[in-house]
């Protein structure tokens, strides 16, 4: 089994109310919702789909393509903390940095 959790000690909980993806955009979406490209991004009125125009076909499209416009290159959060993901196996606690925010 596999723990999924932040660098900065933010654990998921296996009930799914507080997920990864929940603490990211907590940690690096700006209060005035503008992303790095300048636009605002957020999900707008049909659902998934942003206003800057991008149509997603699932959830998780969507949220990739928010925190890849809210996350800074350094992963430094709103809180000033680095916000990555890692996974640690529950059977050896050999945790490991893992790709942007894949969960491969």
């Amino acid at each position: 089994m596999n723990t999924i959790q932040c660098v900065c000690g933010f654990i998921e909980d296996e009930a799914g109310d507080q997920t990864l993806d929940d603490h990211l955009f907590e940690a690096f979406t700006p209060e005035d919702d503008k992303g790095s490209d300048g636009l605002v991004h957020m999900e707008g009125q049909q659902k998934l789909t942003c206003f800057c125009g991008l149509a997603a076909s699932t959830p998780e499209e969507l949220d990739v393509h928010l925190l890849a416009l809210f996350t800074p290159d350094d992963a430094i959060g709103r809180d000033g903390k680095k916000h990555n993901l890692i996974t640690s196996a529950a059977n050896g606690g050999h945790s490991r940095v893992v790709g942007r925010w894949s969960r491969q």
